[in-house]
């Protein structure tokens, strides 16, 4: 065997002539697994290698590669073998993945229970049982499924709707195994569920109704201000302030700040800053539940579903037509703030949309602007 004496970090034997990178190096090509862990891949002896260590903690995923180089570089074979040689794998099954989920989750228990229902109708539309192991999820089962659902008959229309709910629940269940809870779960390196790639919901414009019907809501609600204000208040609060009816139940006083309404639970980082509609909304705001920390009054049952049930059953006598009657008023709004200040931008901003949703349903209702760039210069 030729001698390794003096080479440094280039050994040699009998079967290897390798150089090891240093640590920085070897954290670059460090790739990132489904389960949290590291993989490190290169070629040696003209065959492609890969070690992945048992660690989520990529600095000490650095320092177990490079020992694993460094014992293959030298010709320990057994030792290499050692190191590389993988443990049992365990993978928890569909039910103790659900368990973990609605333990450690950061989301909301309502959001928990759609996305734990959602899991399950997948796996019951494919003969999983939640005691298998979650291995059985796959990007290639769930890709058929999607195609199975959406069908192929000649009803094109009635294909898109099919879908449209087959990518929702999709989505729903996918986010069981979102980034920040894969480190609490124990799976196969394999693993690709999370891969799968649902077709995007297609978005439709806005378009506000001719029928007088907002006028009539108007009208109405506001003249039952001193005989209801709990269904006046819920009112306001989504359809000139454009709160979605969960952000509205959890209202509180102190979003109430001097000169605006600063909404703080929302979809977007930062809380959205409303101006008021009138001059005595704050006042009204504050003094409707002088007791309680809520905008709206009484129990949380009553603030996050019985007045909204109210609320739609109302529209409805009123011609709102839709199955989301309620959520029209904020539709409305979006559109108004997007006319009126000539910024879907800013519809998106007052929403708590991102850009892209506000974009798609605000959009068609503003004129393309009238520039001339040669002016500014000449």
């Amino acid at each position: 065997m030729p001698s390794t004496e003096g080479i440094g970090e280039r050994c040699c034997s009998t079967n290897t002539d390798m150089k090891i990178p240093n640590k920085k190096v070897i954290a670059k090509r460090l790739k990132d697994l489904p389960s949290g862990r590291w993989q490190y891949r290169c070629e040696i002896n003209g065959k492609t290698r890969k070690h992945s260590p048992e660690t989520t903690d990529k600095l000490i995923a650095v320092d177990r590669v490079k020992v694993w180089l460094e014992a293959e570089a030298a010709g320990n074979f057994d030792v290499a073998s050692k190191i590389t040689k993988k443990a049992p794998v365990k993978v928890m099954t569909i039910s103790q993945i659900l368990a973990t989920y609605e333990k450690l989750s950061n989301v909301k228990s309502g959001t928990i229970k759609g996305y734990k229902c959602c899991l399950g109708i997948f796996c019951r539309e494919n003969g999983i049982s939640l005691s298998e192991p979650a291995s059985k999820l796959t990007k290639k089962l769930a890709e058929a499924w999607l195609k199975k659902r959406k069908g192929n008959d000649d009803d094109e229309e009635l294909q898109q709707q099919r879908e449209d709910r087959a990518a929702s629940i999709l989505r729903q269940a996918r986010s069981v195994f979102a980034s920040d809870m894969l480190e609490h779960y124990e799976l196969p390196e394999s693993f690709d569920f999370t891969k799968v790639k649902p077709p995007a919901a297609q978005l439709k414009g806005f378009s506000p109704a001719s029928d007088g019907r907002y006028a009539r809501a108007w009208d109405y609600f506001y003249s039952i201000a001193d005989s209801d204000p709990q269904l006046h208040i819920a009112f306001k609060l989504m359809a000139e302030y454009g709160l979605r009816n969960s952000e509205a139940a959890r209202a509180k006083k102190h979003w109430l700040l001097a000169n605006k309404f600063a909404a703080m639970i929302t979809k977007t980082k930062s809380p959205r800053e409303l101006p008021y509609q009138e001059d005595g909304d704050r006042e009204l705001f504050l003094n409707h539940n002088p007791e309680g920390d809520y905008i709206l009054r009484k129990h949380k049952t009553e603030r996050r579903t019985d007045v909204w049930r109210r609320l739609n059953a109302q529209l409805k006598k009123l011609g709102f037509t839709g199955n989301k009657k309620a959520y029209e008023l904020r539709k409305y709004f979006g559109s108004q703030v997007a006319q009126q200040t000539k910024s879907v931008w800013l519809a998106a901003e007052m929403l708590g949309n991102t850009p892209e949703v506000a974009k798609a349903s605000y959009v068609g209702l503003l004129e393309t602007p009238q520039f001339n760039i040669r002016k500014a210069v000449a």
